[in-house]
């Protein structure tokens, strides 16, 4: 029996190591798949990367002249999803759709050397900026003041489109019906004064660089603030201008 205990010893050496040598190659394959996993994933993660600042830089462009301060949060892709290389990206919005509120964005591939993709991404385009509120109230058909109204805070998109955010946007106006106390102001609740009416004796300043020239005239229609109006001055010649909050007409050179 103990003749047989070396070989007995030196068997039991040999498959654990054949055992080792298994697990150490296992081990290997183990190690190479995780990082080609590592490998793919920093190319897709580079990808999603780069569609979301496409994205973010197409909205960024898109919303330069909007009131207030824009804030825009774009929502990533699911991890999970694999977009194919691509040399160049551009952002886009469909026909009709508003940068404004929550909306989607277009990223499409215009160069790859796979066949070119399109994909959408959700947007959150907030504007904070102050809008325009009735400090009082506002009887149906009088004119709306400045001291009439108080500038509130918060998130235009979230407000009616089309809201007043600028004072001088009331000037001329009128409430078009009975306006209460914390009424958002908006275009369809107003309506325009008019300041000049046709056949009127109006003011014609005729401007130019360093010089004025004034003289009165004839109105030839009735005219909102901001309207052009016909003025028929003595001579008899027709003169257009811009009718202004003041009643008077301006010409510029």
């Amino acid at each position: 029996m103990k003749q047989h205990q070396p070989q007995i010893v030196m068997t039991l050496i040999v498959g654990l190591l054949w055992l080792m040598s298994g697990s150490v190659h296992a081990a290997d394959r183990t190690v190479i798949a995780n990082q080609h996993a590592a490998g793919a994933a920093t190319v897709g993660n580079d990808m999603h990367s780069r569609l979301y600042q496409t994205a973010m830089q197409y909205v960024q462009s898109q919303t330069q002249g909007y009131p207030g301060k824009v804030n825009i949060e774009i929502q990533p892709l699911d991890s999970r999803i694999r977009i194919a290389e691509c040399a160049l990206m551009e952002g886009f919005t469909v026909q009709g759709a508003r940068l404004w509120g929550k909306t989607h964005i277009g990223v499409r591939c215009l160069q790859s050397d796979t066949k070119p993709w399109t994909l959408y991404v959700q947007a959150d385009v907030q504007v904070w900026g102050e809008y325009a509120v009735t400090g009082l109230p506002v009887a149906q058909g009088s004119a709306v003041q400045p001291t009439d109204v108080v500038m509130q805070a918060g998130d235009l998109s979230k407000l009616p489109a089309g809201i007043i955010t600028d004072l001088s946007m009331l000037a001329g106006k009128q409430a078009a019906l009975n306006l209460p106390l914390g009424t958002v102001l908006r275009p369809e609740l107003l309506k325009s004064v008019p300041v000049i009416m046709q056949g009127q004796t109006v003011q014609l300043n005729s401007r130019g660089d360093g010089f004025v020239i004034t003289a009165d005239g004839t109105a030839m229609q009735t005219a909102n603030v901001g309207q052009v109006v016909d003025v028929k001055v003595s001579s008899g010649q027709i003169v257009k201008g811009v009718a202004q909050s003041s009643g008077k007409v301006d010409v510029r050179f």
